[in-house]
């Protein structure tokens, strides 16, 4: 099923009925089941879930960073009129790698070449998109580009090499070079989970200002529930490789739908009661090796209905909104009413207090 039409807002990327498979040792792996998404221009969009539940090889398939192993099996992924599953050799994805769509990673030390100077580094990456652009160019606008992500003495910095910066400026200087690119997709994966709390705080408010600077579509990896309330749009919650929910910021954290939403939320520790064990979701994501039958979460489930066990839910619309949906049986009319955890309840949809 597809996104729901916005016509408000301008799709920028589009993918549909998408499913991508490994091949390891000798068996496959579903890692992505039909998921289909629309981003839209200048939004930010939080992709949650836990580790494996596939966040990371999702948008891998965005600009052609899919492990060798890796294959996408059916669906399209659109982007200015491409489908961007039709490209099979490198020099295709260089084409939208970096100048159309750009990466941040959780660990900056593995995207810097320690060998080189920061400044040499973001003018390698201005060279490669822009080819008016002379050497002399380049280095006036690394250093202006050091200076728009908030480090002083951008001059001076743009000599020194790596390890001359501290874990947040390194990350800063990451988004740099991811900048210099001139992207109109930005994929942060766990930007800031290696930092402190208040270099986070300062790395996430960066990255609001660059995306409302340059019109940026933001999509923001995390299992940080914190991290989605604090830039987050839309919130899309993936499971065993599936989308199960997705809405706007507020409707998910005020009204969450689907039962592994409010084990997400129910996990927090901000919701826990004194004297009370802190929650835990029981049990273990499914075997992607295997076909998943019905839904992927029933086992883990407790309030799950017979049904999820047979077969596979499609999205419901929640009742009152055109952006939100989640793919729960729990919202078919006939099925029985279900309460939210009392720990979602008592959250009472202030999730600024995250």
């Amino acid at each position: 099923m597809t996104e729901y039409a916005n016509t408000n807002k301008e799709v920028v990327l589009s993918i549909k009925d998408l499913v991508v498979k490994f091949s390891l040792r000798g068996r496959i792996l579903k890692a992505i089941r039909e998921i289909s998404l629309d981003l839209y221009r200048g939004e930010s969009l939080a992709i949650v879930g836990e580790s494996g539940s596939g966040k990371s090889v999702f948008t891998k398939t965005f600009n052609g960073m899919l492990d060798s192993n890796g294959f996408i099996e059916q669906g399209s992924i659109t982007y200015n009129g491409m489908d961007l599953t039709k490209f099979k050799k490198e020099k295709d994805w260089l084409q939208i790698r970096g100048g159309e769509i750009a990466m941040v990673f959780q660990d900056p030390m593995t995207s810097l070449n320690p060998l080189k100077t920061i400044g040499t580094q973001i003018c390698e990456a201005i060279l490669l998109h822009n080819k008016d652009v002379t050497p002399q160019q380049a280095k006036q606008k690394a250093v202006e580009y050091i200076a728009d992500v908030g480090i002083e003495e951008p001059l001076r910095r743009s000599n020194q090499f790596p390890h001359e910066f501290s874990g947040g400026m390194r990350q800063r200087i990451v988004i740099a070079i991811a900048m210099a690119c001139n992207p109109k997709i930005l994929i942060c994966d766990e930007p800031t989970t290696a930092l402190d709390v208040t270099i986070q705080a300062q790395i996430l408010g960066l990255l609001k200002d660059l995306k409302d600077k340059y019109n940026l579509t933001i999509v923001y990896i995390t299992h940080d529930l914190g991290v989605v309330a604090a830039v987050a749009d839309r919130v899309a919650v993936m499971y065993a490789g599936d989308i199960v929910e997705i809405g706007e910021v507020r409707e998910v954290f005020y009204n969450a739908q689907h039962p592994y939403t409010w084990a997400l939320l129910s996990s927090l520790p901000q919701l826990g009661v004194k004297g009370e064990k802190l929650f835990a979701i029981r049990g273990t994501p499914p075997n992607l090796f295997q076909e998943v039958r019905g839904d992927a979460f029933a086992p883990r489930n407790p309030n799950a209905l017979k049904i999820d066990f047979v077969e596979r839910p499609p999205y419901f619309p929640v009742p009152g909104s055109s952006t939100h949906k989640a793919r729960t049986w729990l919202l078919d009319p006939r099925a029985p009413k279900v309460e939210p955890p009392s720990a979602i309840k008592a959250i009472g949809g202030d999730y600024n207090a995250l």
